[in-house]
Order: structure tokens, then sequence, then C-alpha cells
């Protein structure tokens, strides 16, 4: 995809940045200024709806802040509800996880004005991010140096706790490969932790990315 899209792009596409990124960075027509989009999505990683939205929420945004974009503009939601749902089981899941995102987006001073929702094999939760910016609120992911100190905002190893805990609850013969190196207790608690960490907006770390002068 990312070849047809660099292919296909106009040839005003060189003054265009996020071709492989997560997050694209739009010229304007008018002066000085740029849209910052991005979209996400993904499925369902955790057994709590309204966290679930959390994490939906925070998963969209971050693609934003991870350019030092700290205001969005606005949201749209992306919901795919599973088919396979019973009437009471979509009528308790789905406002909870609505309700994750929609609380998510308003600690993030930003609004959902809109999205989609659509029937499915599966559940999705996602979104659009957009924002406004001039030159000076945005950070261009393409000014590392050699020697540069990279600042985690959050721990790695969160794909790792989510995999061992699926594996404890569904896969035992997974599981039983690394058994004798980490406990399940250790795993629920590896797993709690990550949890709480993606539910967790990272929008300060891009007020600090201008504090500090990242590039």
């Amino acid at each position: 995809m990312l070849e047809v899209l660099k292919n296909s792009n106009s040839s005003n596409s060189s003054s265009f940045i996020g071709i492989g990124l997560d997050s694209c960075v739009l010229p304007l027509r008018h002066h000085d200024l740029k849209l910052i989009q991005t979209t996400d999505f993904f499925y369902p990683l955790i057994d709590d709806p309204y966290t679930m939205g959390r994490i939906g929420c925070c998963n969209v945004l971050s693609d934003l802040y991870a350019e030092g974009v700290y205001n969005c503009d606005n949201m749209l939601m992306l919901l795919g509800v599973s088919n396979k749902l019973s009437t009471k089981e979509r009528d308790v899941i789905v406002p909870m996880i609505i309700q994750g995102f929609k609380e998510c987006a308003d600690e993030a001073g930003t609004a959902i004005q809109g999205g989609q929702t659509v029937i499915n094999p599966w559940i999705i939760i996602g979104g659009v991010a957009t924002s406004v910016c001039s030159d000076a609120e945005y950070i261009s992911p393409k000014g590392g140096q050699v020697g540069d100190v990279l600042v985690l905002t959050k721990p790695l190893g969160t794909q790792v706790a989510v995999n061992l805990h699926q594996w404890e609850e569904s896969d035992p013969a997974r599981y039983d490969l690394i058994r004798e190196v980490i406990s399940p207790i250790e795993v629920d608690l590896a797993f709690q932790h990550a949890a709480l960490q993606m539910a967790r907006l990272n929008r300060n770390g891009a007020k600090l990315m201008h504090k500090y002068g990242a590039h």
C-alpha cells in the first residue's frame, strides 16, 4: 500500500509528510496551516468494554501526540459491532465501549462529532483524529540525530503482556512453553499494568516535547 501511495501522489507531494507514518501532515490552501490527521482501529484486547473504549481513543490520539500535537480539533468514532452478540449483550457492551471512548476524548479536550457503526463478525473500536496546526504546533519526525536521547512515555512490552494473558486464558499449549519462565500471577499483574498504560493518554508527553525542544 505504501508503494502505491508514494507513486500515486501528485507532483506536489514533496510538501506532504506521513506516507509510512501513522498520521499525515497536509498543507492547507490557507497560509501556514497544516491539517494533521490520523486513523486507527483494533480488536478487543481485554474483557472490560469501558476500558476497551478508552484504549481505542488513546490509540487514535497517540498518533497526533507522537508529532507533538496535543490539541485535537475533532474526532470520529469507528465502531464495529459483532453479529455474534445477543441483543442483550449488545445493549450492555456497546454503550460501555462508547462511554469509555467519549470520556477519554473529553479528558483529551476534544469531542466526537461523528463516525460510523457497522455490524460484522468482530468487535472493532477506533476512529479518526484531526487537528489544524501552524508549523510551530507540530514536530516533524524527521529530525532525529545520532546521539539523541530517546524518552519513552510508556513501558515497552505491552503487546507481550497482552499475548501472554491471551495464551493463559485460551491457548494452554502456548502458555505451557513459557510456564517455567513466568507464573500465572506474574502474567495477570503484567496484563493489568499494560491495560492501565494503554488507557492513559500521552498528551502530557506531547506538551513536554515542545517544552524541552524534542526533534
